[in-house]
């Protein structure tokens, strides 16, 4: 750039990290028998978001002379030849200035005082010892994530504050605003003249780009369409020109809507996100004793952060609901789990000469029945925190990421979510149903205790809108409401990850086999069992109230599998 001294982000050098920790055996407890031990740490992550925002952020930063990219050609290069430093052409990439017009460009920025997240570890713990072979740990471990990584798009699309989210709700209700009187005179949306031949208000809700997004409440959408649409307006061939819609009247500044116009996406880094984890641990260990060796441990926890930083439960990528009011998204992270057990152990069978049974054989008998073990890992976690989907009312929280998109919403795309209103009784758990009933492929998180109804909302929208108002409720047996959409510009009560999903289980299993051919020459056998009584995983349940497939869970995972093994030592 034309500023090579300055970096992305702002120096930061007084990074101190201490390590410490402690540990006493009090003697009044019995000698050797207890030691207690404690520790505080401080580590710091890498700046940038583990450095994945450096690239992206630098090569869209208004004033970039040039970027430097060498992906190699798979061919040996001799380093002693490279001239330092390395030759480059300076040719601007991009403007240093955007019209307010253009409104498509992305900006990364991160804030003047962005700092190097860290994390705080707190432990303490003791260990007693029962018996010569059989020790207790019992401890406490915590840690708390102090200014993380966070990203916000200051160019969220504002109806709240600028007199949109009236207009649209008299919109919505079939009323005339002054307000798109205003911004759409003279021009034709496509079914009249505003001013002549209808009413903005009325122009919106013919209009095919508009009239879905209005019904269902959607106003954060409508916003950033009328951010940057043209309709209506003739614009000059060959330039980027968005806006003109809103731009036509002479009567909205360029910031009506978005803070920076001419940007789309405006992302500010900084360190607003935060995080904590505590957790109680205990593990019983059994030394090797008689041919049994054996350890349990059992953790129970709660893990919380703000959303903005985490993923949200059902693989949703986390933003935020309301970027003036981001604690409003403190919540359990998909990685949570209260509840974990995992044990492992190996049993020496005692069969053989000298054992408890086959003592005195001998020969080809004692060599069939000694040396056999058996292995087993049994664990058990309580579910991941689930996210109940409701229409989006404010800005659009998420949008679905990973593999498994389809399958869990049953093929739908789903941008711009929200979070639902809880009006009646609503479990924060359930009860996994497969198959729901004979014949069906699919198995259900509330045994279909639940059904779906008409949102009241649609009942009080124009009725040239009521058509295009798909939004529906949630009622229980009886017909009562418990879950429907929020309004427009609200964060609906139900929160974020309010339920637990289904627990899994597992257990493995090996067998070993040892045969002693001679003295320095051994064979042995080996069968290893994953998932021993082929014990299915469910999947996340379909958890969208405007679905029709509600509660649905349409895959699962898991499935025995055998392996077997020869070794041959010599």
């Amino acid at each position: 750039t034309e500023y090579p001294s300055q970096g992305i982000w702002p120096s930061d050098k007084n990074n101190f990290a201490p390590a410490v920790g402690f540990a006493w055996s009090p003697t009044w407890l019995g000698k050797d028998k207890t030691t207690i031990r404690g520790g505080y740490q401080i580590a710091y992550q890498l700046p940038g978001n583990t450095l994945s925002w450096i690239g992206s952020d630098a090569g869209n930063t208004p004033g970039l002379v040039y970027q430097p990219i060498d992906r190699g050609t798979g061919e040996y290069r001799d380093y002693s030849n490279i001239p330092i430093p390395l030759p480059v052409t300076l040719t601007p990439v991009s403007p240093t200035v955007f019209p307010v017009t253009d409104r498509s460009q992305v900006l990364s920025v991160f804030a003047p005082d962005y700092t190097t997240p860290y994390v705080e570890t707190f432990t303490l713990g003791i260990t007693r010892a029962l018996t010569s072979n059989l020790t207790l740990d019992v401890r406490y471990l915590g840690d708390r994530g102090m200014k993380l990584h966070s990203s916000m798009n200051l160019n969220e699309a504002d109806f709240r504050n600028n007199g949109l989210l009236q207009a649209l709700s008299i919109t919505r209700a079939g009323g005339d605003a002054p307000m798109f009187d205003q911004m759409f005179k003279g021009l034709n949306l496509g079914s009249g003249v505003v001013g002549t031949d209808l009413s903005g208000s009325e122009a919106l809700r013919r209009n095919s780009s508009f009239r879905n997004f209005i019904a269902n409440g959607d106003f954060a959408s409508v916003a950033r369409a009328l951010n940057t649409t043209n309709v209506g307006t003739v614009q000059p061939r060959g330039q980027v020109v968005n806006g003109g819609t809103l731009r036509s009247s002479g009567l909205f500044p360029e910031n009506f809507i978005v803070a920076n116009p001419q940007f789309s996406t405006l992302n500010y880094r900084n360190n607003s996100d935060s995080s904590n984890y505590h957790s109680l641990e205990a593990a019983f260990t059994v030394r090797p004793t008689h041919g049994i060796a054996y350890r349990a441990a059992y953790t129970w926890s709660r893990s919380l952060a703000v959303s903005g930083g985490v993923n949200l439960g059902g693989t949703f990528n986390g933003t935020y609901r309301d970027l003036l009011n981001r604690n409003a998204d403190y919540t359990l992270q998909s990685t949570h789990r209260a509840h974990d057990f995992r044990s492992y152990g190996t049993f020496e069978l005692p069969f053989g000469p000298g054992r408890l049974l086959g003592a005195n054989s001998s020969g080809w008998f004692a060599r069939l029945i000694e040396g056999w073990d058996i292995g087993t890992i049994v664990n058990l976690t309580s579910g991941a925190p689930l996210f109940v989907i409701g229409g989006q009312t404010i800005y659009g929280l998420t949008t679905l990421v990973g593999g498994e998109t389809a399958s869990r919403m049953n093929g739908q795309t789903v941008t711009g979510i929200g979070t639902p209103d809880i009006v009646g009784e609503f479990p924060r758990d359930g009860k996994v149903v497969w198959p729901l009933k004979q014949g069906d492929a699919f198995g259900n998180f509330f045994s279909q205790q639940y059904q779906r109804v008409p949102d009241p909302a649609c009942a009080s929208v124009a009725a040239t809108l009521a058509p295009f108002c798909t939004l529906t409720a949630l009622a229980d047996a009886n017909g009562k409401i418990v879950l429907r959409n929020a309004a427009p510009g609200q964060l609906g009560s139900l929160g974020l990850n309010p339920l637990t999903g289904p627990g899994m289980w597992s257990f493995d299993a090996n067998l070993l086999k040892t045969i002693k051919i001679a003295e320095s020459k051994t064979l042995t056998l080996r069968v290893d069992a994953r998932n021993v009584f082929n014990h299915p995983i469910p999947g996340d349940p379909n958890l969208n109230i405007n679905s029709g497939t509600f509660g649905e869970i349409n895959y699962k995972t898991g499935n025995r599998r055998l392996q077997g093994q020869i070794h041959f030592q010599f």
